[in-house]
């Protein structure tokens, strides 16, 4: 008896069209966010590409990432941590030199 009171019911001027509105927005808003993926900032991958030409270190991830505008300058801090449980602090003070990279010896160190 329930069912045939709820089909009955009228239901008001653009509501079909309301919901398939708001279905589209909600699909858009997933595949453009899963399109976009991870972002990475071209020193990031610089800095990947850099450090396992030097060590052979494959990047599992960044953290105590800094970066900062210094007299102009762009300054960029990192501790990368490689897929082999290596860590390294990296340091570049300009976009235009190549990172420095001091290995830190005791995993536990928080700075190094």
């Amino acid at each position: 008896m329930l069912l045939a009171t709820v089909a009955q019911r009228p239901m008001p001027d653009g509501f079909f069209i309301m919901r398939a509105i708001r279905a589209l927005l909600i699909v858009t808003f997933l595949s453009v966010s899963l399109a976009a993926g991870p972002a990475f900032a071209e020193w990031q991958e610089d800095l990947a590409y850099q450090i396992e030409f030097e060590t052979g270190c494959l990047v599992a991830f960044l953290s105590e990432v800094v970066e900062r505008e210094v007299e102009g300058r762009q300054v960029i801090l990192a501790k990368v941590h490689c897929e082999d449980r290596r860590t390294f602090d990296a340091v570049r003070e300009d976009a235009l030199e190549p990172f420095k990279f001091h290995q830190c010896e005791a995993p536990d160190v928080k700075t190094c």
